[in-house]
């Protein structure tokens, strides 16, 4: 059986970036490394952007939006 997967090699670890779904637990393979050019941003750098925002009701945004007590500059 022959398979392609893409993984991302962080901290001494290949981390498959999908699951291997076909391949039994403990299976020995033989693993040959070929490195493929950023197309995309990595999926960690994208999940820690994703936790990083700030999430606040849109009501909320709304009013802060039209109250003057938040304005930049003074009339």
């Amino acid at each position: 059986m022959s398979i392609t997967v893409e993984a991302i090699y962080a901290a001494g670890i290949l981390k498959p970036l999908s699951p291997l779904t076909d391949l039994p637990e403990n299976t020995k393979v033989r693993i040959t490394v070929e490195t493929v050019a950023d197309t995309e941003p990595r999926r960690s750098v994208i999940d820690e952007q994703r936790r990083s925002r700030l999430h606040i009701d849109s009501q909320v945004a709304r009013d802060i939006g039209e109250s003057h007590e938040y304005d930049l500059f003074e009339s």
